[in-house]
């Protein structure tokens, strides 16, 4: 049948949609594949226009403030992929790794400033070469059918629900593992297409590169499943023990995830609202699919109080949905195998976050279509395709479709924008959903970093009224009040902090010496005590305490703590200087000038240690050695008093 078709084919000058390549085609597919990255890149433009700044959304946790990005030597690289690096509540080592690589070039150690311009650059570049793998992936699929890759590249794209994934720096995640998934499946069709094993285990390598990226990734086997239904791949024995390997890993990395990531679980909303809440999800991307407006940033879940009956009727258009899609089956629709690979894709990328299980703030999140939809763009183009292939048709067809294109890529243009500083982007998020109670603490987070202090106070109020201040918020009002030196508002906000949060050291530490400066000594004891309990080797803790009671001249309890900080600490030269001080003032000469040493030898730098050192020898009557560390310290520029030269000169 095949070969009488190609024969009955051949005699027509213009043949219209085969699945045999024409001598030509590969140029269509260089001119396809140029023309979709260029308009692609045109669309992501204003990412590299210099205005782009890191945002205060994991962008610290996942770059600016994050240890591990600093060096490549083999020891970083081999912390990096400990099991034990988790890293904003993920285990994702080969992100973190490529976050490390671009942190090189970005690092200036002479001016300790960090540019943002390599990591926007790979995000981009990945971002480009994932649309490309769509094409490359969808051609192979298709059997060669240029116009339904093409298109389907094109969509992926520049669709306007990508732009997150894209233009948010910590989420380079989302790009990097997009890359492994792709690649895995093109190597895996190549496999079943061949029978090469070695492209089988590319496709595991791959796989298992992916997962190491983002945990998402874990869906792959049975994405797998259904490169094989659409092939016309028979289920045999061999065909599910190939896909062990990858269904083994899948589970252990899915296991750990659930580990790591059972603290950011927060079910304060019953199972039957869950899941309405996971039915609005899977409608919801497929309907921002077609019509992507309103998009934001964050996407909180309504409040328990208000819950909108757009919700409580969403699994009825899941359930119309189904009906519809099992209806086209059954009917034989034509563009059935399309069908069922498009929304299995669809349903198998986008099932683990619809968050049946609460977990963070958001009901649902662009970023998590960036492969989902590469199912709705197959299934779309593959309609469109053969109106596309025909001249009659396709003018027609064109006439609808650039306008849309044309939208998509305007609305992905302007969207970019809104990503250039936490400013736009908070802002933005606010004029869509007022009540956001996390970006009234981002606003006022950018604004205190910026030093604009009203307008930070103003959104951290704002924070409080609306129920969303954490501990975070009441201690950034606390900065606010100490930089105006209201210390009583200041002693007051950190208290607030502590009733929310008892088990940060620093909100402690922080009181303390606020409790210092109106008097209250004993309080400010009391929290440096609270402070030690938490984190027995915070050296400031112990300083702040050996200090109060120098100043209270209760030498020997001066002694006491700084005993116990140098037993935890013993490489701490203030805890020796210290204790040499309140040993000198007990008269015990030769243990103060011992510990001034000792405090000296792990600090030759410090004028003051040489003084505090020349001032126990001249008590301790020795004023060649008193004369020998004054004039130390003068060489150091402590300023010595003439008159103590003097005397120990004489």
């Amino acid at each position: 049948m095949g070969k009488h078709h190609k024969k009955k084919e051949q005699p027509i000058a213009k043949p219209v949609a085969t699945t045999v390549p024409s001598p030509k085609k590969p140029n269509h597919v260089w001119r396809w594949l140029i023309g979709i990255v260029v308009i692609t890149f045109l669309c992501y433009t204003p990412m590299l226009s210099g205005q782009k700044e890191f945002t205060n959304w994991d962008d610290p946790g996942y770059i600016t403030e994050q240890p591990l990005l600093k060096s490549l030597s083999a020891e970083n690289i081999k912390a990096i992929f400990d099991r034990n690096s988790v890293v904003q509540f993920n285990y994702h080592p080969l992100t973190i790794l490529s976050l490390a690589i671009d942190y090189q070039s970005a690092y200036d150690p002479d001016t300790n400033e960090l540019s943002i311009a390599p990591f926007v650059r790979t995000n981009l570049i990945l971002h480009l070469l994932n649309t490309v793998l769509v094409f490359i992936f969808l051609y192979q699929l298709s059997k060669r059918r240029l116009w339904l890759a093409g298109l389907a590249a094109l969509l992926f794209g520049i669709h306007p629900m990508h732009v997150e994934s894209v233009a948010w720096l910590s989420e380079r995640k989302d790009v990097l593992y997009c890359f492994f998934f792709l690649l895995s499946c093109i190597c895996y069709y190549n496999y079943i297409e061949t029978d090469k094993k070695w492209m089988l285990g590319l496709s595991f390598v791959c796989f298992l590169a992916s997962c190491l990226s983002k945990a998402m990734a874990v869906p792959l086997p049975l994405v797998l499943v259904l490169i094989d239904y659409y092939h016309k791949r028979k289920a045999t024995l061999r065909t599910w023990l190939e896909k062990l390997p990858f269904a083994l890993v899948a589970a252990v990395i899915g296991y750990y995830t659930l580990l790591v990531q059972k603290e950011a679980i927060m079910d304060q909303y019953a199972l039957w609202q869950r899941i309405c809440f996971a039915c609005y999800g899977f409608w919801m991307y497929l309907f921002k699919f077609i019509i992507p407006i309103n998009l934001s940033a964050y996407y909180p879940y309504p409040l328990l109080e208000n819950i909108s009956v757009i919700y409580y009727i969403s699994p009825l258009i899941v359930l119309v949905i189904a009906i519809a899609i099992i209806y086209f089956i059954r009917k034989k629709f034509t563009k059935e195998n399309e069908l069922i690979f498009g929304i299995g894709f669809y349903f198998f990328m986008v099932a683990l976050v619809l968050h049946v299980m609460t977990v963070g703030g958001i009901i649902i999140a662009d970023r998590y279509t960036y492969l989902a939809y590469i199912g709705p763009v197959f299934f779309v183009s593959a309609l469109l395709n053969d109106y596309l292939v025909n001249e009659k048709t396709r003018k027609k067809v064109l006439v609808v479709l650039v306008p849309i294109l044309a939208i998509f890529a305007i609305i992905t243009f302007n969207r970019i924008k809104i990503w250039n500083n936490s400013r736009s982007l908070w802002t933005d998020v606010l004029e869509k959903h007022a009540h956001a109670k996390a970006a009234y603490k981002n606003l006022g987070d950018y604004y205190a970093d910026n030093k604009i202090y009203d307008s930070a106070f103003l959104y951290y109020h704002k924070a409080i009224e609306i129920g969303a201040a954490d501990a975070g918020v009441w201690s950034n009002i606390s900065n606010i009040y100490l930089m105006r030196n209201q210390l009583p508002e200041a002693e007051n906000a950190l208290t607030e902090s502590i009733k929310i949060d008892t088990t940060n050291y620093e909100t402690y530490m922080k009181r303390a010496v606020v409790f210092q400066k109106l008097g209250k000594d004993d309080s400010a004891i009391i929290d440096a005590n609270k402070v030690m309990s938490l984190e027995p080797t915070e050296a400031d803790a112990y300083s702040f305490e050996v200090k109060i009671y120098l100043g209270k001249e209760n030498y020997k309890q001066a002694i006491a703590v700084a005993n116990e900080g140098i037993a935890r600490l013993p490489k701490n030269d203030e805890l020796y200087f210290f204790r040499g001080i309140a040993y000198t003032q007990l008269a015990d000469y030769t243990n103060g000038i011992s510990d001034l040493q000792h405090a000296i030898s792990l600090n030759p730098n410090s004028g003051l240690y040489y003084y505090n050192l020349a001032s126990a020898y001249q008590k301790a009557g020795n004023k060649p050695e008193a004369l020998k560390a004054g004039q130390k310290a003068l060489e150091l520029r402590f300023p010595v008093s003439p008159d103590f030269i003097k005397k120990v000169s004489q």
